[in-house]
This record gives C-alpha cells, sequence and structure tokens, in this order.
C-alpha cells in the first residue's frame, strides 16, 4: 500500500504546502481557524473527492484517521487497541541468544570431560 499525504493551504490567493511556511500573521489566523473548526477541508482518495470527514465511507475515514494520528505523533506508529506491550526479543534475537547460550553450553561441558 502507497499513501501519498499531501496538503496545501490556500489564503488570500497564496498557496502554502504547510503551515510551517505560513507567514507568523497567517499563521496564527490560521491556527485560531483551526480551533474554531472555520477551516474548509477537502480529501481525495484515489482520485475521488470528498468536500469533508464525514462524506468519506467509512473504511477510508478510519484509514485517513490512522494516517492523521502517526503525522500527529510525529511519525510514530501506535498499536489502535490499546495493547502496549511487544515482546522482550523477538524471535531472530531469542534465536540468537539460545545459540548463544548452547554455544557457552558447549565450552563448559567440553572443559569438564576434558579437564
Amino acid at each position: 500500500m502507497s499513501i501519498a499525504l499531501k496538503s496545501k493551504i490556500r489564503y488570500n490567493g497564496q498557496e502554502y504546502s504547510s503551515p510551517a511556511e505560513l507567514p507568523p500573521d497567517i499563521r496564527t489566523a490560521y491556527e485560531k481557524a483551526l480551533h474554531e473548526g472555520d477551516v474548509k477541508k477537502r480529501f481525495v482518495v484515489n482520485g475521488q473527492s470528498f468536500n469533508s470527514e464525514d462524506a468519506l465511507p467509512a473504511d477510508l475515514r478510519k484509514l485517513c484517521d490512522d494516517v492523521l494520528s502517526v503525522i500527529e505523533n510525529n511519525g510514530e506508529v501506535t498499536i489502535p487497541n490499546g495493547e502496549t506491550r511487544s515482546p522482550l526479543l523477538t524471535k531472530r534475537e531469542l534465536g540468537v541468544a539460545i545459540a548463544v547460550g548452547v554455544g557457552i553450553a558447549a565450552l563448559v561441558l567440553t572443559r569438564i570431560f576434558h579437564g
């Protein structure tokens, strides 16, 4: 799956690709409009345009929510069901740990039997 997220901010005929490009006074107005919900949004997914999040089908809305949450978390992906525990070791790390343990055990047994 490939996801390309593009944003355009249009203000008085000027187009900006991110809030960071906005001049300070315009950025303040932009942030105020976002806070007050006074911003027009348009979503284009696979060439199909939607005028609001509510107009998106449920599966596309979920995808957009997931993508936006990754962006809001600075690219750090979180597990949506709230489960945050991960295995202590991956399968590969566990295999390496077992191999090292077996190697050490072999060395110890060799030293015991060969004096």
